[in-house]
């Protein structure tokens, strides 16, 4: 009996390691070509006043959405704000693309993910937030010609 039971064990072992293995991958793969069939945006903005392009913060947690909307609003309104020291300082690429996966009830902030990478110590190359619904835009920035 105890012979039956560890064999058992071990089959289910095995099973469950190439169920999830091989699993994983699949799930993995159908998510990222769900992810890239969404409309793709660039994340910057111009609330400054200046022709240069401003990188956009992304907010992991909702938590954070009304200090993070206060903070672009007063920006829109020509202040030049305090961030809240709870938001961390993670910005968007203004040139590498976002994929908008919706919008929050009021519309007002848009879920995206980025390819962008990062490396190993800031993140890698998947981030998911939400950054301000006025910030995407469907063509990337100019860039500006050096001479």
């Amino acid at each position: 009996m105890k012979r039956r039971t560890k064999n058992i064990l071990i089959g289910a072992g095995i099973f469950f390691v190439l169920f999830f293995t091989v699993g994983g991958h699949f799930i993995n793969k159908y998510y990222n070509e769900d992810v890239k069939n969404h409309p793709q945006m660039y994340c910057y903005e111009y609330f400054r006043g200046t022709d240069k392009p401003v990188s956009v913060l992304i907010i992991e947690d909702l938590d954070l959405k009304d200090y993070y909307l206060k903070y672009y609003r007063e920006l829109e309104s020509g202040k030049e704000p305090y961030l809240h020291n709870d938001i961390p300082l993670k910005g968007m690429p203004q040139y590498s693309p976002v994929y908008v996966m919706g919008y929050s009830e009021d519309s007002l902030l848009a879920e995206v993910v980025s390819y962008y990478d990062r490396g190993a110590i800031l993140g890698g190359s998947f981030t998911r937030g939400w950054v301000y619904a006025k910030t995407l835009h469907k063509d990337p920035p100019p860039k500006k010609e050096t001479n």
